[in-house]
């Protein structure tokens, strides 16, 4: 084989592995520009929601045993309970077409409850 035809072959070999490159770099660019498109349209729903007040977001505090939420943005309070199971029945009971999200607050008590929603859906995808 002649060094001629070992660069050519060499040269092939760049050029496919280039293409590979390029068609990859191009599929994670259109994932990355679907996966924004939908945060964005999430956003967008979300803020919505916290405008049109379909959803309230809920600052928690601790007082003893119990988790106090109020209304994020205007600090009214909204409900109370020991647990997350509590607090979105009293939540549900109080404003029934109305969600809620955990926003922010003690942090230690934010990190309770986003735990204790991660088990609950958990037991809810194992039924």
């Amino acid at each position: 084989m002649e060094l001629s035809e070992i660069l050519m072959s060499i040269g092939q070999a760049l050029m496919w592995i280039s293409l590979a490159v390029i068609a990859f770099n191009l599929l994670v660019l259109w994932w990355v520009r679907r996966i924004e498109a939908q945060i964005a349209e999430d956003e967008g729903e979300i803020a919505q929601d916290l405008e049109t007040e379909k959803l309230i977001a809920l600052t928690v505090e601790v007082d003893g045993d119990q988790f106090l939420c109020y209304n994020a943005q205007s600090m009214v309070f909204v409900c109370q309970g020991r647990d997350l199971e509590e607090i979105r029945e009293r939540f549900r009971q109080r404003y029934p077409s109305k969600s809620a999200a955990i926003y922010n607050g003690d942090e230690s008590a934010v990190e309770v409850l986003k735990k204790q929603l991660a088990e609950l859906k958990k037991e809810q995808l194992l039924t």
